[in-house]
């Protein structure tokens, strides 16, 4: 008994916080955990990876075990990848169901891990190092999550949401791209990177900016910061039109707080003191695109008119 508290402390004195998975064989070999130890207090992720059962498995953990697992040499790609360059709207749910693995050969298959094969391998430069994991990069990673998805502006946003997050170009994404011709679903990207913006900072707000463009109006400037005549910020709309003094806002369950909702009532406040005319979008609006719409034409055109 005494033996197998031992273990288990110094065990968890190894581990980092939270613990990392680890590879059961390993450990018995090394007399970290006993048999018992492996089956009671640690749980199975992936075939011979664990983790402490008392711990919560976040995304970032499942990714890391899920490398772990694969043949020596593999690569995170995909939405795995994205989530380790910092993307939040698609990640974090996406490789609870399934992780994207790049693997040279013919490994075994895993529930919850998609392997990848390669041919051969990754340009050196499609490869980056994050928290000691081999990831693919930023733009490699962009153009996969956009040719592994179907809908064109699910495409769109999974781009601007990388890009976002990882601080890179949509040309840079372009370059990658190009060098990747032939590539299945390449083609697809390079055509959509012309309507992906790195500035839009979440899916509706690249759904109402691709909304905007194809109803034929102006091309609105993400995040765009308004001023006083001080000079002090007022607040950055989602997506704006300066010249008319249109701002537009995506306002998303967050924005149902006290704090929040009465901070949004002193910009909007502030913004039509300055002159400008806020317009403040919902999920719910969203349903109805055309009334959306409407209102933005309708905002520009009385916005455009001579006073």
């Amino acid at each position: 008994m005494s033996v197998r508290s031992d273990l288990d402390h110094d065990w968890r004195v190894q581990s980092s916080e939270p613990p990392m998975p680890f590879l059961g064989s390993e450990a018995l070999a090394a007399g970290r955990v006993t048999p018992y130890q492996l089956r009671t207090i640690h749980r199975r992720l992936f075939p011979d990876v664990y983790v402490d059962a008392a711990s919560p498995v976040e995304p970032r953990i499942l990714v890391r075990a899920a490398l772990l697992w694969a043949p020596t040499g593999s690569i995170v790609g995909g939405l795995g990848a994205a989530l380790l360059h910092r993307e939040r709207w698609f990640a974090p749910d996406s490789v609870g169901r399934e992780i994207d693995i790049y693997s040279v050969g013919t490994p075994r298959s895993a529930r919850g891990v998609r392997i990848r094969r390669l041919a051969r391998e990754l340009p050196p430069d499609h490869v980056v190092t994050v928290g000691g994991l081999r990831v693919t990069s930023v733009p490699r990673t962009a153009v996969d999550v956009a040719r592994w998805e179907d809908d064109d502006d699910a495409a769109i946003a999974k781009i601007d949401a990388v890009c976002n997050r990882g601080r890179t170009d949509v040309a840079v994404v372009g370059a990658v791209a190009e060098q990747m011709v032939g590539v299945h679903g390449v083609g697809r990207v390079r055509a959509l990177l012309g309507s992906c913006d790195r500035r839009s900072d979440s899916p509706p707000e690249t759904r109402i900016r691709l909304l905007l463009v194809r109803a034929g109006l102006p091309a609105a400037t993400p995040q765009l910061v308004i001023r006083n005549e001080f000079g002090v910020k007022i607040a950055t709309a989602d997506l704006g039109y300066e010249k008319q003094r249109v701002a537009i806002f995506y306002d998303s369950e967050l924005h149902r707080r006290k704090s929040d909702w009465e901070f949004d009532a002193w910009v909007n406040a502030q913004l039509a003191e300055l002159g400008w005319l806020p317009i403040r979008i919902t999920a719910q609006m969203l349903r109805s695109p055309l009334m959306v719409i409407r209102q933005i034409r309708a905002a520009l055109t009385r916005h455009s008119r001579p006073t």
